[in-house]
Order: structure tokens, then C-alpha cells, then sequence
């Protein structure tokens, strides 16, 4: 099988289909393009869970495993309270790279006024680089926002640019291979969108505002997790791929090593079905959160990718961008 993310026939074949049936609390279970659980306490909580791993990053992966699984949270428009953490580190590991991951961790959670709540932690001849895995926990009291709420008419809102956390990871796990056409102060730059990698700000606006859904950009990149939310939907899709901003060492490094960056890795960038798209990208630009309108909810079924007038199916995502380098 391919690297990366199972494609969403073979989660269905493969997965869905062979799990138990969901018990009475559980009130949002697994399925393509949704990435929390919701589980209904006693008192009427719902508790919301989303899991995720860092696998395919080197030197930022305590960072990235906070913020990916927090993000998850973000997108249903709950606040992330605690993360249990799970680190599985190869026999070849020393101390101090383990001391500088949590560190990363650590500097993360203080970001998110979040903590750790508890997890595991060993070396094992099963993995020949870093495994972290984290879980993020928040409460729900109301209305939960699901990725799959959009409804036909609704614009898709981006915030930040695409490829923002595939752009981080290159430029920092391959600054040797980009130094023959990029300064050090230009792979620095590309390195430090890693600190835009939270969409918790955007996700809790979201919330506030009761929007019908929110993705955020993960594997797959824009237009796979577009193409999620519409899958999930059951509806059509316009995207204006024009649109889509694009960071400029987003650009350069993606033109150098031969990079889709829409098909990258996008932590760091939501995506919005909304049916007040102004007064959603007021309240984002009043938190300098940048947002784009690049896209709408169709009833009919077809999804489309326009480029400079070609009109292209939008397809489902495949393996993501990065999966082409990092092996």
C-alpha cells in the first residue's frame, strides 16, 4: 500500500466496515473527512476527542503533534483543555532529542493554555524515526460543528495561505537540498511558518458564529480536504483554485522540488462553509486572521477545480505531497 493517509474507499473497505456497531453515547463516530468523536456524558457534555500522529516531520514534530491534534478540535469549534501524548522513539534515540521534543511540546501547550494530561513514552525496534502521537480532549455544551454540516449555496472561506505546514517541514528536514537556490535567510523565513500552524483563533470565531462546517487542511492539502467536506456533505463544488493564496516560499520551494502545493499538507489554514461569508471574513480580518473566499457548495454533486479558465474534476486525495520526499 502507498504511504501516507488510506484513500477513502479503502477506509470504508478496510476499516469502517469491520468495526463494532457505536454504543448510546457515542453521538459522532468515525467516517471519511470527520476527525473528532463526540461522546455523550451523563450530565448531557458532549467529551470531543480527535487523535493524530507525526510521522512525516523531523525537526518540529513536538510543535506539530499539539497543534494537528488541537486543530482537529478547533474545527468543530471547541476549545482543546488536555492532550495525552504517546511518543514511540527508535533504538538509535538519544536524551536530548527526546528533552527537545517535549520542550517543543511544552512551548505548545503554553500557547494553547493546554497541558498534558497523561500518555506513554518508550524506544522500540518497531519505528526507525520519531512516532508522536497525540489526543485532544475539549467539552461541548451546545450545537456541535461537524466538518460534514455544509449545506448547498454556502461559500468556502480559507484562512492563511495553502501549504503552510508542508512548507515548515521542507524547508527545516531539507534546508541541504534547498541551499544551492534559496538563502539561509529565505529557508530561516520558510522554517518559521511553523508558528502559524494553530487555527484554534479561526475555529473558536467559527464557533462564535455558528457556521455550518469547518476542515481544517491536514494530508491531501486544499483541495483534498475540500473535497472532504463536499464527500461528506453529499454536495457539489466549485473552487476557484486562483483564488487559493500561496505563501511565496510556499511557491519557490514547491517549484523546486517538484511540488503540487495545493495537494500539500496544510496545517495552519481552515476551511469554512458558511452561508454569511462577509460578515465571517470581517470578524476573521478584525483578528488578523487572514481569509479568502475561494469556493461554493453546490447541490449538484459535481466538483470542479477552475485554473485559469480550465475547468478540471476535483478529485478525492490521494498520498499528500510531502509523502514524495520523505519515505
Amino acid at each position: 500500500m502507498k504511504t501516507g493517509k488510506l484513500t477513502p474507499q479503502e477506509l470504508t473497505e478496510i476499516v469502517f466496515k469491520h468495526l463494532p456497531p457505536l454504543n448510546k453515547y457515542i453521538t459522532c463516530g468515525p467516517g471519511n473527512g470527520l476527525d473528532c468523536a463526540a461522546i455523550k456524558a451523563p450530565n448531557g457534555t458532549q467529551v470531543i476527542m480527535s487523535s493524530d500522529p507525526i510521522t512525516g516531520a523531523g525537526k518540529d514534530i513536538g510543535r506539530l503533534a499539539v497543534h494537528v491534534s488541537c486543530n482537529d478540535l478547533a474545527a468543530y469549534g471547541v476549545k482543546p483543555v488536555a492532550l495525552m501524548l504517546v511518543l514511540i522513539a527508535p533504538s538509535n534515540s538519544v536524551a536530548e532529542e527526546i528533552k527537545g521534543m517535549m520542550d517543543q511540546v511544552a512551548v505548545a501547550c503554553n500557547e494553547l493554555n493546554t497541558s498534558i494530561a497523561g500518555g506513554h513514552t518508550e524506544i522500540s525496534d518497531a519505528v526507525n524515526r520519531y512516532l508522536l502521537t497525540t489526543t485532544a480532549v475539549g467539552f461541548c455544551q451546545g450545537d456541535l460543528i461537524r466538518s460534514d454540516g455544509a449545506k448547498a449555496g454556502d461559500s468556502l472561506i480559507m484562512t492563511k495561505t495553502a501549504g503552510i505546514e508542508g512548507t515548515a517541514i521542507l524547508a527545516a528536514d531539507f534546508a541541504d537540498r534547498l541551499a544551492s537556490d534559496m538563502t539561509a535567510e529565505e529557508i530561516d523565513e520558510a522554517s518559521a511558518l511553523v508558528r502559524n500552524i494553530s487555527v484554534v483563533p479561526e475555529g473558536l470565531c467559527g464557533g462564535e458564529l455558528q457556521v455550518h462546517a469547518m476542515h481544517d487542511a491536514t494530508e491531501g492539502g486544499i483541495l483534498g480536504a475540500a473535497w472532504e467536506m463536499a464527500e461528506s456533505a453529499n454536495l457539489g463544488l466549485h473552487i476557484d483554485r486562483d483564488m487559493i493564496p500561496l505563501h511565496p516560499l510556499t511557491i519557490k520551494i514547491c517549484d523546486l522540488l517538484q511540488l503540487n502545493p495545493y495537494r500539500l499538507i496544510s496545517s495552519g489554514s481552515m476551511l469554512i462553509s458558511t452561508d454569511k461569508p462577509q460578515i465571517l471574513l470581517r470578524k476573521l480580518e478584525e483578528q488578523n486572521i487572514r481569509a479568502t473566499c475561494i469556493g461554493k457548495f453546490t447541490k449538484d454533486i459535481r466538483r470542479y477545480d477552475c485554473s485559469g479558465g480550465h475547468i478540471n474534476e476535483l478529485k478525492q486525495p490521494e498520498r499528500d505531497e510531502l509523502y514524495k520526499l520523505v519515505q
